[in-house]
């Protein structure tokens, strides 16, 4: 039983359009035949701002529900890592006394914006 495979082609081997065998060396990215990498290009967009930051046009401001609920996850996060590290603390009172400094911000931030929206 003879397992070779077939010589490619001409049009297979330089990798032409429309060529449909490849070699395993072909496939690997941003490598050549020969074995030598080619190096890695990148042309920013077009598009890019030139400025980014708050007074940007075009951008939201940041919402302070999505501020203070980020600061919630962060909270709960590094309390399990606490735990987890042989911390010990009374889970039910540190939850109760989350819940409620986010309560806190939630309404700060409103009435901040709100101020701002006035002015």
């Amino acid at each position: 039983m003879d397992t070779t495979l077939p010589e490619p082609t001409d049009q297979q081997a330089t990798g032409a359009p429309g060529a449909t065998g490849s070699t395993e060396r072909e496939s690997r990215a941003g490598e050549t035949l020969s074995g030598a990498t080619t190096p890695a290009t990148t042309v920013p967009a077009a598009t890019t701002p030139a400025a980014t930051g708050a007074g940007a046009p075009g951008r939201w401001p940041v919402r302070v529900g999505t501020v203070v609920w980020g600061l919630v996850v962060m909270v709960v996060g590094v309390g399990l890592l606490a735990l987890a590290a042989g911390a010990v603390f009374d889970v039910e009172l540190a939850v109760i006394a989350l819940v409620a400094a986010a309560g806190v911000a939630l309404l700060a931030g409103s009435l901040v914006s709100a101020g701002r929206r006035r002015r």
